[in-house]
């Protein structure tokens, strides 16, 4: 009978070789571990002594299997197993003779090498568990530590944010006293100026347990302490001298000095029942007295300040409603000085509007039927209209935008266009023999004053045709624009008669005027440059004399 059945109730992988070595029995468990067995060379290959890929291709060395099978002795050895997902186990093989047979039984021992990998492990983290522990004891200490810093870090920052937020002395002394109220857990806290021989309450944090202006002594040991620049902390029967009212057992009264370099402001005092922890407390009591005292002392200085403050608001507001009167007065004898010419210009389209009208009149009542000739007639002269008002429209427009004296706000701007329509407004101003040439440059729109920058614009461009004599043979005005990340630029340009050196340092001085009586106010340049100040910018020139002048105006774009 064969005896080889015994080996299919090992739990173990189990097959047997012949003396030719040949697989001759695999027991069930061989077939479900080994289920890729296809060959017995194949399955040779994927046993090795170290982890490595397996060449079936070409190996150099002798398996595992390959030395049981020559060894004439029971064999053991440990070794890998690479199954056909690149996977690897670790056997125990072992070999026994089993009558003419060969018996290998392959136990899986991936678990206890698990087990040890995981066991090394574990006791490193053990030791780097014991590290942490001491380090978080040590932690700990520190946290404490900090945390009571951070308490007393907290306090002195909350009462600095309140002491930057406001200049009012009674705010600042309910935070300075609230926070001293909750650390003490005090059931009575109040601040007391400094009044001769005794102390006035100003300002207390528990409504009527003391009223204000109250006026308390205390005993000379006491006033001794403050002198001293001391806290005091001690139980008595009377929270001062002359109290109406003994104090109740075990309450101790915590009196803070506040002081200004030598000067007494004024004292603290707080009342509590709970334990006061002199070496927690002290330092941070000290802290916030210092910091009372100096904001008494700025508040004091702010209150001085802002009273200098408010006169010289009410002296800039003064000069503020001077400017912009002087600035609009300009406007309006700027205007004046316009008037004849816009009358002009809107003169000439309305003559020919009436011309026009004239003649569709007639046509209208000749009671004839209008024939197809006295139709083009109609509808030349409508064409001719229709430009003629939009001209009026333009100009009325262009002087309803420069005399606009109500326009205080910021607005966005093209300058461009600006430029244009000052052109438009002082198109009488340009001689028959001056060219203007234009230059603009692709910008985007600026915040501005508009109604100003046109006014300085106008004052810029009325100047520059001024300076071109009527006789010279061409006349030329130059306006460039650009602008890049910082400014925009606007360069108006001409070559008239330039400045002179002489007058080159009053150009911008008021009331100076190179023209004759009666045509300029001497006040255009400087008040463009009171304008272009306004907008954070610079307005500047270069001039040459009897060769021509550049005025340059940057403006910030931001």
């Amino acid at each position: 009978m064969d005896k080889t059945y015994l080996f299919n109730n090992f739990d173990e992988p189990v097959c047997a070789f012949s003396n030719d070595n040949k697989i001759v029995f695999k027991n069930k468990r061989f077939l479900d571990i080994f289920s890729d067995f296809k060959s017995t060379d194949r399955f040779k290959k994927r046993f090795n002594f170290n982890i490595c890929s397996l060449s079936t291709e070409n190996i150099n060395n002798e398996t595992p299997i390959d030395l049981l099978l020559k060894s004439n002795e029971n064999f053991h050895t440990v070794c890998t197993y690479q199954n056909k997902n690149d996977e690897y186990s670790y056997y125990y093989i072992h070999t026994f003779r089993f009558d003419d047979l060969k018996a290998v039984i392959f136990k899986d021992i991936t678990i206890n090498d698990k087990f040890n990998t995981l066991e090394v492990r574990f006791q490193n983290l053990k030791e780097d568990y014991d590290k942490i522990k001491q380090s978080t004891e040590k932690f700990e200490k520190l946290k404490e530590h900090a945390q009571a810093q951070v308490l007393k870090m907290g306090i002195i920052n909350r009462i600095s944010l309140v002491i930057r937020e406001t200049n009012n002395i009674d705010t600042i002394l309910s935070s300075a006293l609230n926070e001293i109220h909750n650390l003490l857990g005090s059931f009575k806290t109040y601040f007391s100026d400094k009044e001769k021989n005794s102390f006035k309450v100003h300002y207390s944090v528990t409504g009527n347990d003391i009223e204000i202006n109250t006026v308390t002594e205390y005993e000379q040991e006491i006033i001794e302490s403050i002198k001293d620049k001391k806290i005091t902390v001690n139980t008595c029967l009377k929270e001062y001298i002359n109290s109406p009212e003994l104090m109740v057992k075990g309450v101790k009264r915590v009196i803070i000095p506040v002081y200004y370099k030598n000067k007494l402001l004024g004292i603290i005092v707080t009342l509590t029942k709970q334990r006061f922890n002199e070496k927690e407390n002290r330092e941070i009591l000290q802290s916030i007295s210092v910091q009372l005292a100096s904001a008494i002392i700025q508040a004091d200085l702010i209150q001085e300040l802002d009273k200098k403050n408010k006169k010289l608001a009410k002296t800039l507001s003064e000069l503020k409603d001077t400017q912009t009167q002087l600035i609009n007065t300009e406007k309006m004898a700027s205007i004046g000085q316009l008037v004849a010419g816009v009358a002009h210009e809107i003169n000439t389209p309305l003559a020919s509007i009436n011309s026009n009208n004239g003649i569709i009149h007639k046509i209208i009542n000749t009671g004839e039927k209008i024939s197809k000739e006295h139709l083009d007639i109609l509808r030349e002269l409508n064409s001719i209209d229709i430009e003629a008002v939009k001209r009026i429209s333009d100009i009325v427009k262009s002087l309803k935008r420069f005399v606009r004296l109500d326009e205080a706000e910021l607005q966005e701007a093209d300058i461009n266009s600006e430029l244009d329509l000052t052109l438009k407004l002082i198109g009488h101003e340009i001689k028959k023999n001056t060219k203007i040439i234009k230059n603009y440059g692709k910008i985007s729109e600026v915040k501005c004053y508009v109604n100003m920058m046109n006014q300085v614009f106008m004052n810029l461009l009325v100047n520059a045709c001024h300076s071109i004599d009527s006789k010279k043979k061409e006349g030329i005005i130059e306006i460039i624009t650009n602008m890049d990340d910082k400014f925009l630029t606007v360069k108006i340009k001409d070559n008239g008669c330039g400045i002179s050196q002489e007058n080159k340092s009053k150009i911008f001085s008021a009331g100076f005027t190179t023209k004759k009586s009666g045509i300029g106010t001497g006040l255009g340049l400087s008040i463009s440059k009171k304008i272009i100040e306004m907008h954070k910018g610079t307005i500047s020139f270069t001039s040459k004399e009897n060769e021509g002048s550049e005025f340059i105006v940057n403006i910030p774009v931001s």
